[in-house]
């Protein structure tokens, strides 16, 4: 459903893309955002995923030697992008991080910043989307595979033809839609999320189908684009392409936009730093904190409806879900039984949760519960969880 405000000013949060070639930069700009102060006057506590597997690693000891407490660092390495968002759901629910084990698996220590309080990340970095968009083409990929081999049985192909029809497999036009379609779900789940946000990739040049000859040929365009998800830059309020100087070989920034006012548009800044953003912040730190979610599925399946309607002559009425008579609830039971479920849970040893969620994963169902209201969904919800602890 649509959501609304009134026109009040209200604190403003940095969503920014970095991208450029490698060692232009990138990862040392983000890495910036560790010197950060909040409104109170406090360090910024950052959240840093980093798909890149070490980007920020030279850094931390030069962070400790400019009086940075690497206590409010939190580093996680995974190039699965729905690890990736299942950290940004994290930090928009409020919700405790563990301590990882060397397999990866959760322990029972929560992680804590520098002054001894569960982490909680005011900011976070998403360190090489080019390699979180290869790793979801890729999973597509052994899906096609699968496609096709499903295909290839039905057809009736045996041997090499088998074979070719299956590790020739690749891409379609639809699996492309779904790659750009998790792009922007993992811009707008970082806006989302309530905190400051930083993204790069790395680049490519960008190019356009032209009619050469009398045959559509790909042609260059000159220009230098994000390599990776298409059109992440879209909803960034600053998009910033890094590069070096090839007579000084400085390391320099293409401002191409900045809704802050902190850069001009096409303004080049030679040895660029962030610190110039922690103004936007200062100034704005008094206004009205305003989050706007990331309805984006949602979005689809009202979209869904509403071509529903049309198709069906119903076109005006509001769209509604199919079992709307049945998802009707009682506010109060609703939040009683969200309540119910994370006070059991809270109470339960990490290797049991990590059980409970992946149980209730398993049935389709949410794992995180804040936003909730189908008290049939909260009830299977608590049901699972009685039956696994």
């Amino acid at each position: 459903m649509a959501k609304a405000r009134k026109g009040k000013a209200i604190q403003s949060k940095l969503m920014m893309v970095l991208y450029g070639e490698p060692f232009t930069g990138k990862s040392t700009l983000a890495s910036q955002l560790v010197y950060f102060k909040r409104p109170d006057g406090k360090p910024f506590r950052v959240l840093y995923l980093d798909p890149e597997s070490g980007s920020i690693d030279d850094y931390v000891a030069d962070m400790e030697a400019n009086g940075v407490d690497p206590e409010n660092l939190y580093i996680v390495y995974t190039q699965s992008l729905g690890e990736v968002r299942q950290y940004i759901a994290k930090v928009k629910n409020n919700e405790d991080f563990y301590v990882l084990d060397d397999d990866g698996d959760e322990t029972e220590e929560v992680v804590r910043d520098a002054d001894g309080q569960p982490f909680r990340a005011d900011a976070i970095v998403v360190d090489g989307t080019t390699i979180l968009n290869l790793t979801t083409k890729q999973g597509l990929i052994e899906f096609s595979k699968k496609r096709n081999k499903v295909k290839a049985e039905k057809d009736g192909l045996i041997g090499d033809a088998k074979l070719v029809k299956v590790e020739g497999a690749g891409l379609e036009l639809k699996d492309y839609q779904t790659v750009n379609f998790k792009g922007q779900d993992l811009i707008l789940d970082l806006m989302a999320s309530g905190v400051h946000c930083i993204v790069t990739a790395r680049e490519k040049s960008e190019t356009e189908n032209r009619l050469i000859d009398g045959k559509r040929e790909s042609v260059e365009t000159g220009r230098k684009i994000p390599d990776g998800f298409r059109g992440i830059d879209y909803n960034a309020k600053t998009v910033i392409r890094t590069f070096r100087d090839s007579e000084t070989g400085m390391v320099c920034a293409h401002i191409v936009k900045d809704r802050t006012g902190v850069h001009g548009e096409n303004e080049i800044v030679e040895d660029p730093t962030l610190l110039d953003y922690q103004a936007v912040i200062d100034k704005t730190a008094k206004n009205q904190s305003f989050v706007l979610k990331n309805d984006l599925t949602k979005a689809v399946d009202v979209e869904k409806d509403i071509y529903k309607k049309e198709i069906m002559g119903e076109l005006g009425q509001p769209a509604e879900d199919d079992n709307s008579e049945n998802n009707t609830v009682d506010s109060d039971s609703a939040d009683a039984l969200r309540s119910e479920i994370i006070s059991t849970l809270k109470d339960l040893p990490v290797p049991k949760k990590a059980q409970i969620k992946a149980a209730v994963e398993k049935a389709g169902l949410p794992t995180s519960y804040k936003n909730v209201t189908d008290i049939e969904v909260l009830k299977q919800v608590m049901e699972l969880i009685n039956a696994n602890k």
